[in-house]
């Protein structure tokens, strides 16, 4: 399941649809999505009730541990004899925290589970969870003599060995308009990785920790096919790629897009995860929109050089405007992503992010607070120097986007919240962009959404 949360995008969770298709072979299966499903508490308990679960697992972020919580709670307070099982960003990059955090669960797995938690739960069936199995089993955080345990998790070369996500359990099509990223140019919408994986060393990101440093692909085939089944089985006409790395292989784009085109589905398509600038060439950018891509997102960051430095980010300011002025010569949409109060960061880098942000043509932009998440290079830094003290439940809880957790010397959490405010109304309160954003709403309802997440980007702080 995946808990309900203030979100204000909505896009179905095919990690969890890649796990159902890892163990329904074996097992029976649903996928519970709260934040399509409202899911308070008492509609929790009603679905426990109705249905004798034998386990179940629970896909966390490091804002939901609060809210977590109260889920597992109503687990045992139903189900006393359930097990439970967490996954997700806050187990991969937090492991030997987890049970300090969550002292009725029974097991969490670290990065990628396909292939563990088919394991686990098979040897739940036979009775056999003692130390000599578990111990086998990739990615799982167990206790042993109340030690943590934290298995090596595997990182599987060839990724169609997890087939697709069992979408008949997620019903793409039954999704509200809100989709990754707000705007869109056909629906319904359907979100798929080609990728996983991260090479690069960007302190802030803990991608790897989930997915591993090496990029691993599926097969192109095994992609079409898999856009086929949403096309013609669920109506689906535009699909998200959420890779973060997507554009590394360029012989795999050139492929995808050739094969995309060949099966002359009428369907559009986006990046809005983001793809690296330095992995973009116009050749690379023509054969894919040629072959249906409209628009990408691309990940800035700050607009200061000694920032991206900072950040090992291997980009420059310079580089960075050559290869936005490509994209949009290419004729794509583009928006991008920055990222404002890194450890480093004084107010004179800050409106350097902003002006910079500006003066990019960008056609949207998102400014997010920085986040010093578990397991990340420059959280482990600011711990050793005594700047980040042991973050409490109420801390992790504010990880949400509009809100701030830390602030650089010399600032305050209102100062950073304040600032990020500043950068949204100084770029989307130009004419010329505020009338295109305007002009890209398409329906009363649509302008709703939009609204809700206007509210969320700029008064969501707690």
């Amino acid at each position: 399941m995946k808990p309900y949360s203030e979100s204000d995008e909505l896009i179905p969770p095919f990690g969890l649809g890649y796990l159902a298709t890892a163990v329904r072979k074996n097992h029976d299966v649903k996928i519970l999505d709260g934040i399509k499903e409202k899911l308070t508490l008492e509609k929790f308990e009603n679905i426990l009730e109705e249905e004798n679960f034998d386990v179940i697992g629970i896909q966390i972020f490091t804002f939901q541990i609060i809210d977590t919580k109260k889920y597992i709670n109503t687990i045992k307070k139903i189900l006393p004899k359930a097990k439970i099982i967490l996954g997700g960003p806050h187990p991969s990059c937090s492991p030997y925290n987890i049970f300090n955090f969550f002292t009725r669960i029974n097991w969490a797995f670290k990065g990628e589970a396909e292939i563990g938690l088919a394991k686990l739960l098979d040897l739940i069936v036979e009775n056999k969870t003692g130390s000599e199995y578990l111990s086998e089993i990739p990615g799982l955080i167990w206790k042993k003599n109340n030690q943590t345990m934290v298995n090596p998790p595997i990182f599987v070369e060839t990724l169609d060995e997890f087939g697709m996500p069992s979408w008949d359990l997620l019903r793409p099509d039954t999704y509200p308009l809100a989709p990754h990223g707000g705007f869109f140019k056909n629906y319904p919408i359907a979100p798929i990785i080609i990728t996983r994986g991260c090479p690069f060393s960007c302190t802030y990101c803990a991608g790897h920790l989930i997915s591993g440093k090496k990029i691993r692909h599926r097969s192109i085939d095994k992609v079409i096919e898999e856009i086929k089944v949403l096309y013609y089985q669920y109506g689906i006409r535009e699909i998200h790629i959420e890779d973060d790395n997507f554009t590394f292989y360029h012989d795999l784009v050139y492929e995808f897009c050739r094969k995309l085109k060949e099966n002359h589905l009428n369907i559009s398509w986006t990046c809005p995860n983001g793809i690296r600038l330095d992995s973009l060439t116009k050749e690379l950018l023509m054969a894919m929109k040629g072959a249906g891509l409209y628009g990408i997102s691309v990940g800035v960051e700050s607009g200061s050089d000694k920032i991206l430095k900072d950040m090992r980010k291997s980009l420059t300011k310079e580089k960075i405007r050559e290869k936005i002025e490509l994209i949009k010569n290419c004729g794509l949409e583009i928006s991008g992503f920055f990222i404002i109060g890194y450890p480093t960061e004084t107010k004179g880098d800050i409106m350097e992010t902003i002006n910079f942000a500006k003066s990019l043509g960008l056609k949207r932009a998102g400014f997010s607070l920085f986040k010093p998440f578990p397991g990340t290079e420059v959280t482990r830094q600011l711990v050793e120097k005594g700047e980040l003290k042991e973050m409490s439940d109420e801390d992790w809880a504010h990880f949400i986007l509009a809100d701030a957790v830390y602030a650089p010397s010399g600032f305050t959490k209102n100062d950073m919240r304040k600032l990020r405010r500043k950068a949204l109304l100084h770029f989307y309160l130009r004419p010329k962009i505020f009338f295109k954003f305007l002009g890209e709403i398409k329906s009363p309802k649509h302008l709703k959404i939009v609204l809700k997440r206007i509210y969320s980007w700029l008064f969501k702080a707690k």
